[in-house]
């Protein structure tokens, strides 16, 4: 098994590439949508889940019947 910073150093060096990948294609502003958005939507789904919200309902909503 790996030690914990052999795997952060991946992670960190992916990390990295997403980033300037992003910069270089979208540009520094949207890039920095793209962060806050993605922040945001991980924090409601962890408050989702620590609050055990059932969205069962959204799903029935969304769900083809034929």
């Amino acid at each position: 098994m790996k030690d914990k910073k052999s795997i952060n150093i991946w992670v960190g060096g992916l990390a990295g590439f997403i980033l300037s990948t992003l910069l270089v294609t979208v540009g520094f502003w949207k890039t920095i949508l793209i962060i806050v958005v993605t922040l945001l939507a991980g924090w409601i789904g962890y408050l989702l889940d620590a609050y055990n919200v059932d969205l069962s309902i959204v799903s029935k909503i969304f769900t083809r019947k034929n």
